[in-house]
């Protein structure tokens, strides 16, 4: 957006105040999408539906998509809720999402050119973006039967994009078989049940937060991974390693396992071979923290 357009000074504080308090533009761009695919997650809610994808959402639970995203936005730049959505460098400011091609803007936004925050999830293209708009009445296209507007796609133009189809994270359940994921939920024994799964699922980089779904009824669930009396234990006599992101680092390059971080888990089966480079991972050390405890 050029200095002379006449929304300039209000969408350059806006941005420039979004930037600042997220830390930074390299900690919004590392940030935002993991937050719109917190909030899918949250909606889509793959534990107790099965699903994965917001295309298997009906349009009703498409709309709750965009109030967590504005739940999250607001937490995670630590701003009030004045009256719209956010209230930003003395501005109150309406969120607005999509997952389809436009924005809806209501009468109270546009009738008095207020300014918006536009988030874009774009699905099939498993990508987002965020803007910020102020919602003139030429930018828009003509009334729905509750009177709100879409932004046309003339008016794209004067969106000052602070991010634009940044790729989105995948699913933390992405590739896991929900109806198996579901019916192990109710196995009894936490440890059995991380077992089965691992066993189930060799080689696929595991988030922790999928762990702590499918142990919803162990009170310590980090145990159940461990070694002295967990899963590890009944898979290590498998020849199958666990790996935890956190500790063992050099054992998830050794096995060319990537896409994993310190939240993450994987099970490997290994060989005699492959005991050097464990044991120097410290995998074997059952006294020691890195191959013992996970946490």
């Amino acid at each position: 957006m050029k200095p002379d357009h006449p929304d300039y000074v209000t969408v350059s504080r806006i941005q420039a105040e979004i930037v600042r308090l997220a830390g930074g533009m390299k900690r919004l761009k590392q940030s935002f999408p993991l937050l719109v695919q917190d909030a899918v997650d949250f909606v889509v809610d793959p534990v107790r539906t099965g699903r994965t994808r917001i295309l298997e959402l009906d349009n009703v639970e498409k709309t709750f998509i965009g109030l967590k995203i504005e739940h999250f936005l607001r937490d995670f730049l630590g701003v009030p809720k004045g009256l719209r959505d956010l209230r930003i460098d003395g501005f109150d400011v309406d969120v607005k999402n999509t997952v389809s091609k436009s924005w809806m803007i209501p009468p109270e936004t546009f009738s008095n050119r207020e300014p918006c925050v536009l988030v874009m999830v774009a699905t099939t293209k498993n990508v987002c973006s965020l803007g910020v708009f102020v919602a003139r009445e030429e930018y828009l296209n003509a009334k729905n039967r509750d009177g709100k507007r879409s932004v046309s796609v003339a008016a794209f133009s004067h969106i000052g994009w602070l991010l634009e189809n940044e790729p989105l994270p995948e699913s933390r359940f992405a590739g896991i078989d929900m109806g198996r994921f579901k019916d192990l939920r109710s196995l009894r024994g936490g440890t059995r049940r991380v077992a089965a799964f691992f066993r189930e699922n060799l080689g696929r980089v595991i988030d922790r937060r999928v762990l702590q779904a499918l142990l919803h009824d162990q009170d310590d669930y980090m145990k159940r991974l461990r070694g002295n009396g967990g899963a590890r234990d009944i898979l290590d006599q498998e020849m199958v390693a666990l790996l935890s992101g956190a500790y063992h680092s050099s054992a998830f390059h050794h096995f060319g396992i990537t896409g994993w971080d310190r939240e993450s888990f994987c099970a490997v089966r290994f060989s005699e071979a492959d005991r050097v480079v464990l044991n120097a991972a410290g995998y074997f050390d059952r006294m020691g923290t890195r191959g013992h405890r996970f946490a």
